[in-house]
């Protein structure tokens, strides 16, 4: 009957408003991991948004490429010889730079605005709105403006000219979807007689050349074909192993994804010191009951699962608020920063992990305390 007994629940809740300050603070440290790991995630998924924007196979960049700030640039005529090569559908010019936005005659703040100039080509273009808008670009000094960027942008409506890029006014002739970002606070695509302007760049070079191979074509090899055809100034890289890249750069190399990591560390530790010092505590003040249950017969292996199992209770019960709570102050900062949230079910998942992690690391901590319990002090 006694092993019947759920020791470990009652031990839990003698005091229940000592075990609810204990579970509120290790929720807490719960919710900052998922708030850390939140925008570690948005991060990761918002640093690609323009190149998940078009539909490409392989991608050139400049052979001093290193991520998305620092582009670089090669000559255009890398992208007529790459027509040549065997495998090779068609090819489109992007060019990209981050820019300033701003309302001429307004108090509104300066925003930064990502600029991406392309040479309209619809066949990389998978989103059927932006497509479909895509000659309304042909114009110069014209913008197809993104319809998520900050409310700083003013209003977005399509023939107004209520906006600058660097000091240049442009007319606003069209709308996409995009989102804002890390990066930027919105974004434009423009034709590439616009970019130049705005931009003050060479012509004759280009940011990005986006390469559609063949059906049936081997992606690989064609990729091989190009990088052994063209110049050394210039790198071909596969679409999913360049965003991946592209990502891991941005995430554990850029100073703001080893905060957001380093974030998420330091909660866990502060959680797991919480988890231990409560379960120190009332390992502590039962000293006496362990060298009783060891008194009477019971083993080493029973006591360390009645604390293994108030560490288990602890972090499932903080879990449980700290999970929607998550969710709540994500919808808060989406709302106020106008920055989308990323919260995954696998992130739920690696939290719920984390947690537990949590109560084994303390568990065995602070169960060291039990081998001072000897029967013998009880006589």
């Amino acid at each position: 009957m006694i092993l019947r007994i759920p020791l470990a629940w009652y031990n839990t809740f003698q005091n229940k408003k000592r075990t609810l300050a204990a579970i509120g603070g290790i929720a807490f440290s719960l919710l900052l991991i998922f708030m850390q790991l939140g925008f570690l995630a948005t991060a990761r998924i918002t640093s690609t948004l323009i190149y998940d924007f078009f539909d490409y196979d392989l991608i050139m960049t400049s052979a001093t490429y290193e991520s998305i700030e620092t582009t670089g640039r090669f000559d255009k005529t890398r992208l007529v010889q790459a027509k040549v090569v065997e495998g090779v559908k068609e090819i489109a010019a992007l060019n990209y730079a981050r820019m300033w936005w701003r309302i001429p005659d307004s108090n509104l703040h300066i925003r930064s605005c990502m600029v991406m100039g392309y040479d309209l080509n619809p066949n990389f273009v998978p989103d059927k709105a932006a497509r479909e808008n895509l000659p309304a670009l042909l114009q110069k000094d014209t913008v197809m403006l993104d319809i998520l960027s900050h409310p700083d942008y003013g209003d977005k409506q399509i023939g107004s000219k209520r906006g600058a890029i660097d000091d240049i006014p442009v007319m606003i002739s069209a709308l996409y979807k995009l989102g804002i970002s890390f990066l930027g606070d919105g974004s434009v695509i423009t034709n590439l007689e616009t970019y130049r302007t705005l931009a003050r760049s060479d012509p004759q070079e280009a940011t990005f050349g986006l390469i559609k191979v063949d059906t049936g074509a081997d992606v690989e090899k064609v990729r091989q074909d190009l990088q052994a055809t063209l110049p050394d100034d210039v790198l071909i890289f596969e679409r999913k192993k360049f965003i991946a890249a592209e990502q891991n750069y941005f995430i554990n190399v850029k100073p703001i994804g080893i905060m957001f990591q380093a974030g998420a560390f330091v909660a866990f530790v502060v959680g797991a010191v919480i988890l231990f010092q409560v379960l120190s505590t009332e390992i502590s003040n039962k000293l006496r009951e362990f060298a009783t249950l060891k008194a009477v017969g019971f083993s080493n292996y029973y006591i360390y699962k009645v604390g293994a199992t108030q560490a288990l209770l602890f972090a499932v019960m903080s879990y449980i608020p700290a999970l929607p709570l998550g969710y709540f102050v994500s919808f808060l900062v989406q709302k106020a920063s106008r920055l989308p949230m990323y919260l995954p079910w696998e992130l739920a998942v690696l939290v719920f992990f984390l947690a537990i992690l949590m109560s084994v690391i303390s568990g065995i901590l602070a169960l060291q305390k039990v081998r001072k319990a000897d029967p013998a002090d009880l006589f």
